[in-house]
């Protein structure tokens, strides 16, 4: 008996999953290719896969996707107005990255790019160090401006159509960090590798 109901199981762990791979191969099919009635069967498989979370969707893979690509954009405004883009800019790159290419600075930048439009600590403490870092480079620096660049990621079904991965260019005032606030002068006085002491206003 136990053999038998062995037998069973093991046709069942094999015919089951067969079953539902065909399901969502079927699935995956564009409707447009079928006719009436297999069409009308197709629809109705859809539905009843999205109603056990089977759905061959692009929440299927990525329950939480990034919709969206982004940088931060950094200028100073020297105390003379001269306005100086800063090299963070320069990591703008919107093509492939292999795993490994990234260095700390990278992952810092991607850290203090999120939540544009709320309080990030750790941007206001980069910004900061920023403003430390330029001022040891012997700039009189007034304030640091920093943009958040983005591009939304297109949905697979819109790249499929021929849309380019990647949307346009679009820059989203972050924050703007004034360099002469007590906290900062304080920190550029204490440099140990200052070069230059900051201005009043």
């Amino acid at each position: 008996m136990s053999g038998r109901r062995e037998s069973v199981l093991r046709a069942i762990n094999t015919i089951v999953p067969v079953l539902i791979m065909s399901a969502m191969l079927f699935a995956t099919i564009p409707r447009d290719r079928f006719g009436g009635a297999t069409q009308a069967r197709h629809d109705q498989l859809i539905d009843a896969m999205r109603k056990l979370s089977l759905s061959q969707s692009w929440s299927m893979y990525a329950p939480n996707p990034s919709r969206g690509h982004f940088y931060l954009e950094l200028r100073a405004v020297d105390a003379d107005g001269t306005v100086r883009v800063l090299e963070e800019s320069e990591r703008i790159n919107w093509g492939t990255a292999w795993l490994g290419n990234k260095d700390r600075l990278d992952i810092w930048l991607h850290t203090v790019s999120r939540q544009a439009n709320e309080i990030n600590r750790n941007r206001t403490w980069y910004l900061r160090g920023v403003c430390v870092r330029e001022a040891r480079r012997g700039f009189d620096v007034r304030r640091i401006e920093a943009n958040r660049v983005d591009r939304s990621i297109r949905s697979p079904e819109k790249v499929a159509a021929g849309k380019p991965l990647l949307g346009p260019e679009r820059r989203q005032k972050t924050q703007d960090t004034s360099c002469r606030v007590a906290i900062i002068r304080d920190m550029i006085a204490n440099d140990p590798f200052g070069l230059t002491e900051v201005g009043d206003d």
